[in-house]
């Protein structure tokens, strides 16, 4: 009995505090927190999207088994709304397992074909979800707050529009 006091409070701890990166709770994250405790903790800044969408950091120094990491905010109030990380695909089972430990036991989430599966966290109104990515030898570890991730993602896809407005422009001029 005496020995699962310990696990018992552990778990206890991360239910209650949240989910957090570089000692930040992600509830109340913002830009300038995150991206500093970010660069801090060792992770090296690679680009700053224009307006400011999202950041982009080598988190090789952060996270062993991770290569990439973007940081993603709300342009008009700077609110936290994704952080992502590129785990190398070799990396997969060891972030599900930390995860685990960290989190307790994943939701399952299964796809059309194998490598569409997803393991779940729900902590404090942030979703941490692990999955492999197509198109890549990496997984995805994201952590989300869900409605200023659809926010991000809105104005993202706006930035997309100005940029190609922006790169048809001198082609018009052309003809």
């Amino acid at each position: 009995m005496n020995r699962m006091i310990p696990w018992l409070l552990l778990a206890l701890s991360h239910s209650v505090s949240g989910a957090e990166l570089f000692g930040v709770p992600l509830g109340t994250a913002d830009k300038g927190s995150l991206g500093f405790a970010a660069q801090r903790a060792g992770a090296t800044l690679l680009q700053t999207e224009r307006n400011q969408v999202f950041e982009v950091f080598d988190s090789r120094a952060v996270l062993d088994v991770s290569f990439k990491l973007y940081l993603g905010f709300d342009v008009q109030t700077g609110k936290f709304g994704f952080a992502e990380y590129h785990i190398h695909r070799i990396g997969h089972r060891t972030m599900l397992a930390r995860l685990t430990a960290k989190y307790g036991e994943p939701t399952l989430e299964t796809g059309e074909f194998s490598f569409d599966e997803r393991q779940r966290w729900q902590v404090n109104g942030i979703e941490i979800s692990l999955q492999k990515a197509r198109g890549c030898l990496c997984s995805q570890l994201i952590y989300s707050e869900p409605a200023t991730h659809a926010i991000v993602r809105q104005q993202h896809e706006q930035v997309q529009r100005q940029r190609a407005e922006e790169a048809l422009e001198p082609l018009q001029k052309a003809y």
